[in-house]
């Protein structure tokens, strides 16, 4: 029996269903996992290298990329799921020995790919990281899927996007929650600057766009086809109004405590708790009893439809809000998490 999976990650649609289906499985054998990301080497282009020479500190933002970002969600997605991690990357030009490798230094015993294919079954032994993995493995490789063949279906996308919005919003979350605990258990003064901009974050991502999208389609079409959903989505959307309160008024906590107010400062970590504490409630709720009963009651066109919606960069119901400008703040707040750049099981190398 297997005990210990690598799964490589990235921010492809495909990598995410790979890591749904390596969770599903670490969870039913118990087993652990480590998630691992080949980070591209920027000083090998010409353009890095004359952006370390000239600045250094934009230089090192840039060569880690979205890596923290992408990590981050795949282990909330453990989390949720209550599988043990790791995660782990390395910057290189060799996707495919890094993956060997990383297998190798934790000791895995099977790795979880996904190929995006050429023409199908038949050739997705060609030009592949997967098969170059696939080729060199001394342990076990488990293909989850061949995209060429097997394609993402419509419904598979749209619980992706809302799945992966969760994700994110959980890690921002779980971030704030370490830096209370950073500066109760270091003795050093919050980072308020930090907490603001994830507090920015969940009042323009999921209170303005996540959130109402889901009660536009989600909520609206369960309505029709499952009468029998509106208790639950009566005390969903009443979790949404309470969460916008909580996230405004810890807003006003940090902009009182950064003016120096030692009572918003000591009001500020019991709320921001509370406010943690909500929003797993509500989406432990949406995953457990809505995604599945929508997943019973909708077509795959209506899946169509909301995967549209929830991956578009500007719905003009919405306002201006631009999805790029979501997501490289998001790149920000992962790249600031305690958790990620100080966790002792998070190893960093370069290639020699």
């Amino acid at each position: 029996m297997y005990s210990h999976f690598l799964v490589p990650v990235d921010d492809s649609m495909l990598s995410a269903a790979n890591i749904q289906t390596a969770v599903q499985l670490a969870r039913r054998i118990d087993a652990k996992i480590t998630f691992f990301h080949a980070t591209a080497d920027l000083s090998a282009t010409g353009d890095g290298a004359l952006l370390r020479t000239i600045d250094p500190q934009a230089f090192s933002s840039a060569a880690v990329g979205d890596t923290h970002a992408v990590l981050s969600k795949a282990r909330a997605t453990a989390d949720v799921a209550g599988v043990a991690c790791e995660t782990e990357h390395k910057v290189c030009d060799r996707p495919a020995e890094a993956i060997l490798d990383a297998a190798r230094l934790g000791n895995c015993d099977l790795i979880v790919m996904a190929s995006r294919g050429v023409r199908g079954v038949a050739s997705w032994l060609h030009s592949s990281q997967t098969e170059r993995v696939l080729r060199q493995s001394p342990i076990a490789l488990l293909i989850t899927r061949v995209a060429s063949s097997d394609p993402i279906k419509a419904s598979e996308h749209a619980l992706a996007i809302i799945q992966d919005e969760h994700r994110s919003i959980a890690v921002v979350m779980r971030g704030m929650l370490d830096l209370l605990k950073q500066a109760n258990e270091s003795a050093v003064s919050l980072d308020l600057r930090s907490l603001e901009a994830m507090l920015t974050y969940m009042q323009d991502f999921p209170l303005k766009m996540h959130h109402p999208k889901e009660e536009r389609f989600i909520h609206r079409w369960l309505r029709e086809r499952a009468p029998e959903s509106e208790k639950v989505l009566l005390e969903l959307e009443a979790q949404h109004v309470r969460e916008h309160l909580m996230v405004d008024e810890a807003v006003k906590y940090v902009r009182n405590a950064k003016a120096e107010n030692l009572v918003a400062l000591d009001a500020l970590g019991p709320h921001i708790n509370s406010l943690a504490d909500a929003i797993w409630k509500h989406m432990q709720l949406e995953e457990s009893v809505i995604l599945p009963m929508a997943k019973l009651h909708f077509q795959e066109t209506d899946w169509q439809e909301i995967a549209v919606a929830f991956e578009s960069n500007k719905d003009p119901s919405f306002g201006e809000f631009q999805a790029t400008e979501f997501r490289q703040l998001f790149t920000r707040i992962a790249n600031l998490l305690p958790s990620t750049k100080s966790e002792q099981r998070v190893r960093v190398a370069s290639d020699s």
